[in-house]
């Protein structure tokens, strides 16, 4: 009987198996809490650069354009408030889908859109975009 060929397939077995343990603990692998931060920080900052570039049209202004333009229109008011609102917060929740924010306007300290108190939030990532003499912020927490 030749038992070359045995041990031969038993040494590729025990190396795939092996193998196949190495992949199992790196697919295991939890994402860390300090990328998770980088993710949503990023993820606040692309979204506000997003709402000043996005046009509906080539004539019409950005998201973020229309939401100064509102607030300037309204002298800063509580309508005005609300109106820009619901222009900031469609885009918004299409945009964010499941994750929290809240859009403020830093000099003003008005809240804008938002789909969860922030008393709640654990982690917060800020972007900030100033934009027609405003300065919006987003925080955004999951």
């Amino acid at each position: 009987m030749d038992d070359n060929g045995f041990v031969f397939t038993l040494d590729a077995v025990l190396a795939l198996v092996i193998v196949f343990i190495a992949l199992a603990a790196v697919a295991s692998v939890n994402e860390s809490p300090l990328s998770s931060q980088i993710r949503l920080s990023h993820n606040a900052q692309d979204v506000l650069e997003t709402m000043a570039a996005y046009k509906k049209g080539p004539e019409d202004p950005s998201v973020l354009q229309n939401v100064a333009n509102i607030l300037s229109t309204h002298n800063n008011d509580q309508s005005g408030t609300k109106e820009a609102g619901q222009a900031a917060g469609a885009y918004l929740n299409q945009t964010l889908n499941s994750t929290k924010y809240n859009l403020t306007e830093a000099q003003l300290n008005i809240t804008i859109a938002a789909n969860a108190d922030m008393k709640e939030a654990g982690d917060v990532a800020v972007g900030v975009k100033s934009c027609d003499g405003y300065i919006f912020r987003l925080c955004v927490w999951d």
